[in-house]
């Protein structure tokens, strides 16, 4: 019976260091955004103006994250896991604070 062969592919491939950035800064404006919501329709008096400046910020920093993410894919010899991941989360968390931004004007 013939042995199989483990073959392995070294490489000079290393996953980009931008993109695991944005991917934990938009997973944890993500994870804010949710408190946000939460306290939000909690209280029955509302939250404080801080809430609200809080949360300009990271729209502000959510779509910094999708401008990193998006340069991320230009790096060579880099794997593409962590570019994709960390788009995507930086699209939904920039849907959901610009989304909840342009709620509070129509609806304010």
């Amino acid at each position: 019976m013939r042995r199989r062969r483990r073959m392995y592919k070294f490489t000079e491939k290393r996953h980009s260091r931008r993109a695991i950035v944005s991917f934990a800064v938009s997973s944890v404006l993500l994870i804010v955004y949710l408190a946000f919501v939460y306290l939000a329709y909690s209280r029955t008096e509302g939250v404080s103006a801080y809430y609200g400046s809080i949360g300009v910020m990271a729209m502000l920093v959510s779509v910094v994250s999708l401008i990193v993410s998006a340069t991320s894919f230009i790096d060579e010899d880099s794997f593409q896991l962590f570019p994709r991941l960390s788009l995507i989360t930086s699209i939904l968390s920039t849907l959901c604070w610009v989304g909840t931004y342009i709620l509070g004007f129509i609806r304010g």
